[in-house]
């Protein structure tokens, strides 16, 4: 590899890459985990409505992060 992939690596964040939908997934019980990832599949709940009820409870989710898990663009996220 060359110098230029040597600095774009570089400037990665320290926190990683992981997208906060897995990172909420992790600390929820199996249960919660479960209707989450229901209410994530089931495209007639708003993205709004799943943000506000995880807000609810002390989670912070933006909505374009629930529209980019139903897009199928956050690959990371295991089922």
């Amino acid at each position: 590899m060359g110098n230029l992939f040597n600095e774009i690596s570089q400037e990665r964040s320290s926190k990683g890459n992981k997208p906060r939908i897995l990172e909420i997934l992790e600390v929820l019980s199996p249960e919660d985990r479960k209707d989450l990832l229901k209410a994530l599949d089931d495209h007639s709940i708003p993205a709004s409505s799943i943000s506000k009820a995880l807000a609810r409870h002390g989670h912070k989710l933006a909505i374009n992060v629930i529209s980019r898990y139903r897009r199928g663009e956050l690959t990371t996220v295991i089922k």
